[in-house]
């Protein structure tokens, strides 16, 4: 019997949806109600039994990336990687990518109109080897965002649209640690 690590919990409301950064794209979900479904990113319905907990993949790997810049507009534009200038593939993600634009602690300060947490579902819309286009609106910042290259730097990582069925469900990222 496989030994799991609870890395966070969510509580879906029936017919509600949530966005959650992908650690591991593993899930222990239960019907919590009544009998209900699960849909990661829009993909088929599986359907749960009230109070039977099942273990699921999303199909959703983790990812992640380190914003070198950042670009002020209607769809923001974010340089990726560790220097301004690479050219190789700096990112592990595709166009229509869930995902979320965190601050983790950067100096200079990035804006908060360049920032998107899991639960708002913002997409990648375009990608070339070093940067992504998204429907992140950061129109309102006061300015671009370029890393000083000392202190933390903002990042980029994946998310996974969680989407209940009629009635409630509760939603465990899980990481198998034995059995």
């Amino acid at each position: 019997m496989p030994v799991l690590k609870v890395l966070s919990t969510n509580a879906i409301a029936g017919s509600g949806t949530e966005y959650q950064v992908v650690q591991t794209g593993y899930y222990r979900v239960l019907a919590t109600a009544a009998a209900s479904t699960v849909s990661f990113n829009g993909g088929p319905a599986i359907t749960l039994v009230q109070n039977e907990a099942l273990l699921l993949k999303s199909g959703a790997k983790p990812g992640q990336a380190r914003i070198i810049k950042a670009v002020s507009d209607s769809t923001a534009d974010y340089q990726l990687g560790t220097n301004i200038g690479e050219m190789t593939n700096t990112h592990p993600f595709s166009v229509d990518d869930f995902i979320a634009v965190e601050d983790d602690g950067t100096s200079p300060a990035i804006d908060s109109n360049f920032l998107s947490a899991g639960t708002v579902g913002k997409k990648v819309t375009a990608v070339t080897p070093n940067s992504i286009s998204t429907d992140v609106d950061s129109d309102s910042a006061s300015a671009d965002y370029t890393y000083a290259y000392s202190g933390k730097q903002a990042v980029v990582k994946r998310a996974v649209k969680i989407t209940a069925g009629s009635g409630a469900i509760i939603v465990e990222e899980v990481q198998v640690v034995g059995g």
